[in-house]
């Protein structure tokens, strides 16, 4: 219990920092920190959910090292960053002239980087549900965030497809509800991490103290 009590520690602290780094990432929008701090932030969360797949031992990964689980959270752990990579090579220095200068392969990898992601989650989330290493009601939390993320997607690209507000007032709301979804995501299941920590360091002291009496 120590042990998982330490990669989970380490992990929630790792979302939350990434968290933070988001939010420092939108004070400083449009300065020279901007790209430095969302390439961090990235880099933060991905570290942080590897740790929660792998962990130091099995009991420790949230899905057990269960091979279906474990390469679903990988994916979606560090396709954000692979696709940064993978665009960048796909886009010329000077961007593309024309629609129709777009090379067939970005359009197929644009597809792919919007379903990947979506298909990963959904068989990560119910993978860290039915392994049972989390502690009940809290094993769904990942895909109650998950749920959150393509909800507000959706509710987004219809705001958008149907001009329901002005063109500003979207753009306000679209972004605070992708702030609340990239906060559910980082801070919200760090700090449910860490709590879930704390809750089995003090199981762990309880049955200690019961050996001894």
């Amino acid at each position: 219990m120590r042990r998982r009590n330490l990669t989970w520690t380490i992990g929630g602290s790792a979302l939350i920092l990434s968290g933070v780094l988001v939010m420092m990432r939108e004070i400083a929008l449009g300065s020279s920190l901007t790209p430095a701090l969302a390439v961090i932030a990235e880099l933060t969360w991905s570290v942080g959910v590897t740790v929660f797949a792998v962990g130091r031992t099995r009991y420790e990964s949230v899905v057990a090292r269960r091979p279906l689980g474990l390469v679903a959270i990988l994916i979606l752990a560090w396709w954000q960053v692979a696709a940064r990579i993978v665009f960048d090579a796909l886009t010329p220095s000077g961007g593309f002239a024309t629609p129709d200068s777009v090379p067939p392969t970005y359009v197929v990898f644009g597809y792919l980087h919007l379903l990947m992601p979506l298909a990963a989650g959904i068989i990560a989330t119910v993978q860290i549900a039915r392994t049972r290493i989390v502690p009940s009601p809290w094993r769904w939390a990942p895909l109650w965030v998950l749920g959150l993320s393509v909800l507000v997607g959706v509710i987004t690209q219809a705001m958008f497809a149907t001009l329901a507000l002005p063109q500003q007032a979207l753009a306000d709301v679209a972004a605070l509800l992708g702030a609340l979804t990239s906060l559910a995501s980082t801070i919200g299941l760090g700090v449910l991490a860490l709590i879930l920590s704390e809750r089995g360091r003090a199981t762990s002291v309880q049955i200690f103290r019961s050996g001894q009496s």
